[in-house]
């Protein structure tokens, strides 16, 4: 068999946690870019970059893993792609969630850039 076919490594599909920053209403990560991040392969052949749909996870992710959600994901709304998450980058990401309204705000940030940000809807549903 090929080696190109065959790994030892499981495959990176989570940044690097350098710190995790309680906040009244949530948490701020602080995160680095893998540079063998499995969602590089294939998006895009000029530049990898970390896909929205994958920053959207992470933030759901980390909101379940920090926060406690369990709720099930509704909707979102308010979603903004701003600048490219690049491989070896570090940057934070803010989590707040507002429990009355089952909605958590992501933000993708450093201090030179936003990322990214938006606003998810939960059901009151558990996972």
């Amino acid at each position: 068999m090929s080696d190109s076919l065959q790994t030892d490594q499981p495959a990176v599909l989570l940044p690097e946690v350098l710190g995790v920053q309680p906040t009244e209403d949530g948490a701020i990560l602080s995160l680095r870019i893998p540079d063998d991040l499995a969602y590089f392969e294939g998006h895009f052949d000029q530049i990898a970059i970390v896909p929205g749909v994958i920053q959207i996870q992470w933030a759901v992710h980390y909101a379940r893993q920090y926060l406690g959600l369990a709720q099930v994901f509704g909707h979102m709304e308010s979603v903004k792609f701003k600048e490219l998450l690049l491989p070896g980058q570090c940057c934070e990401l803010d989590l707040r969630y507002m429990k009355q309204a089952s909605k958590l705000e992501f933000r993708f940030r450093s201090e030179n850039a936003e990322y990214s940000s938006g606003r998810i809807y939960f059901h009151e549903d558990v996972v």
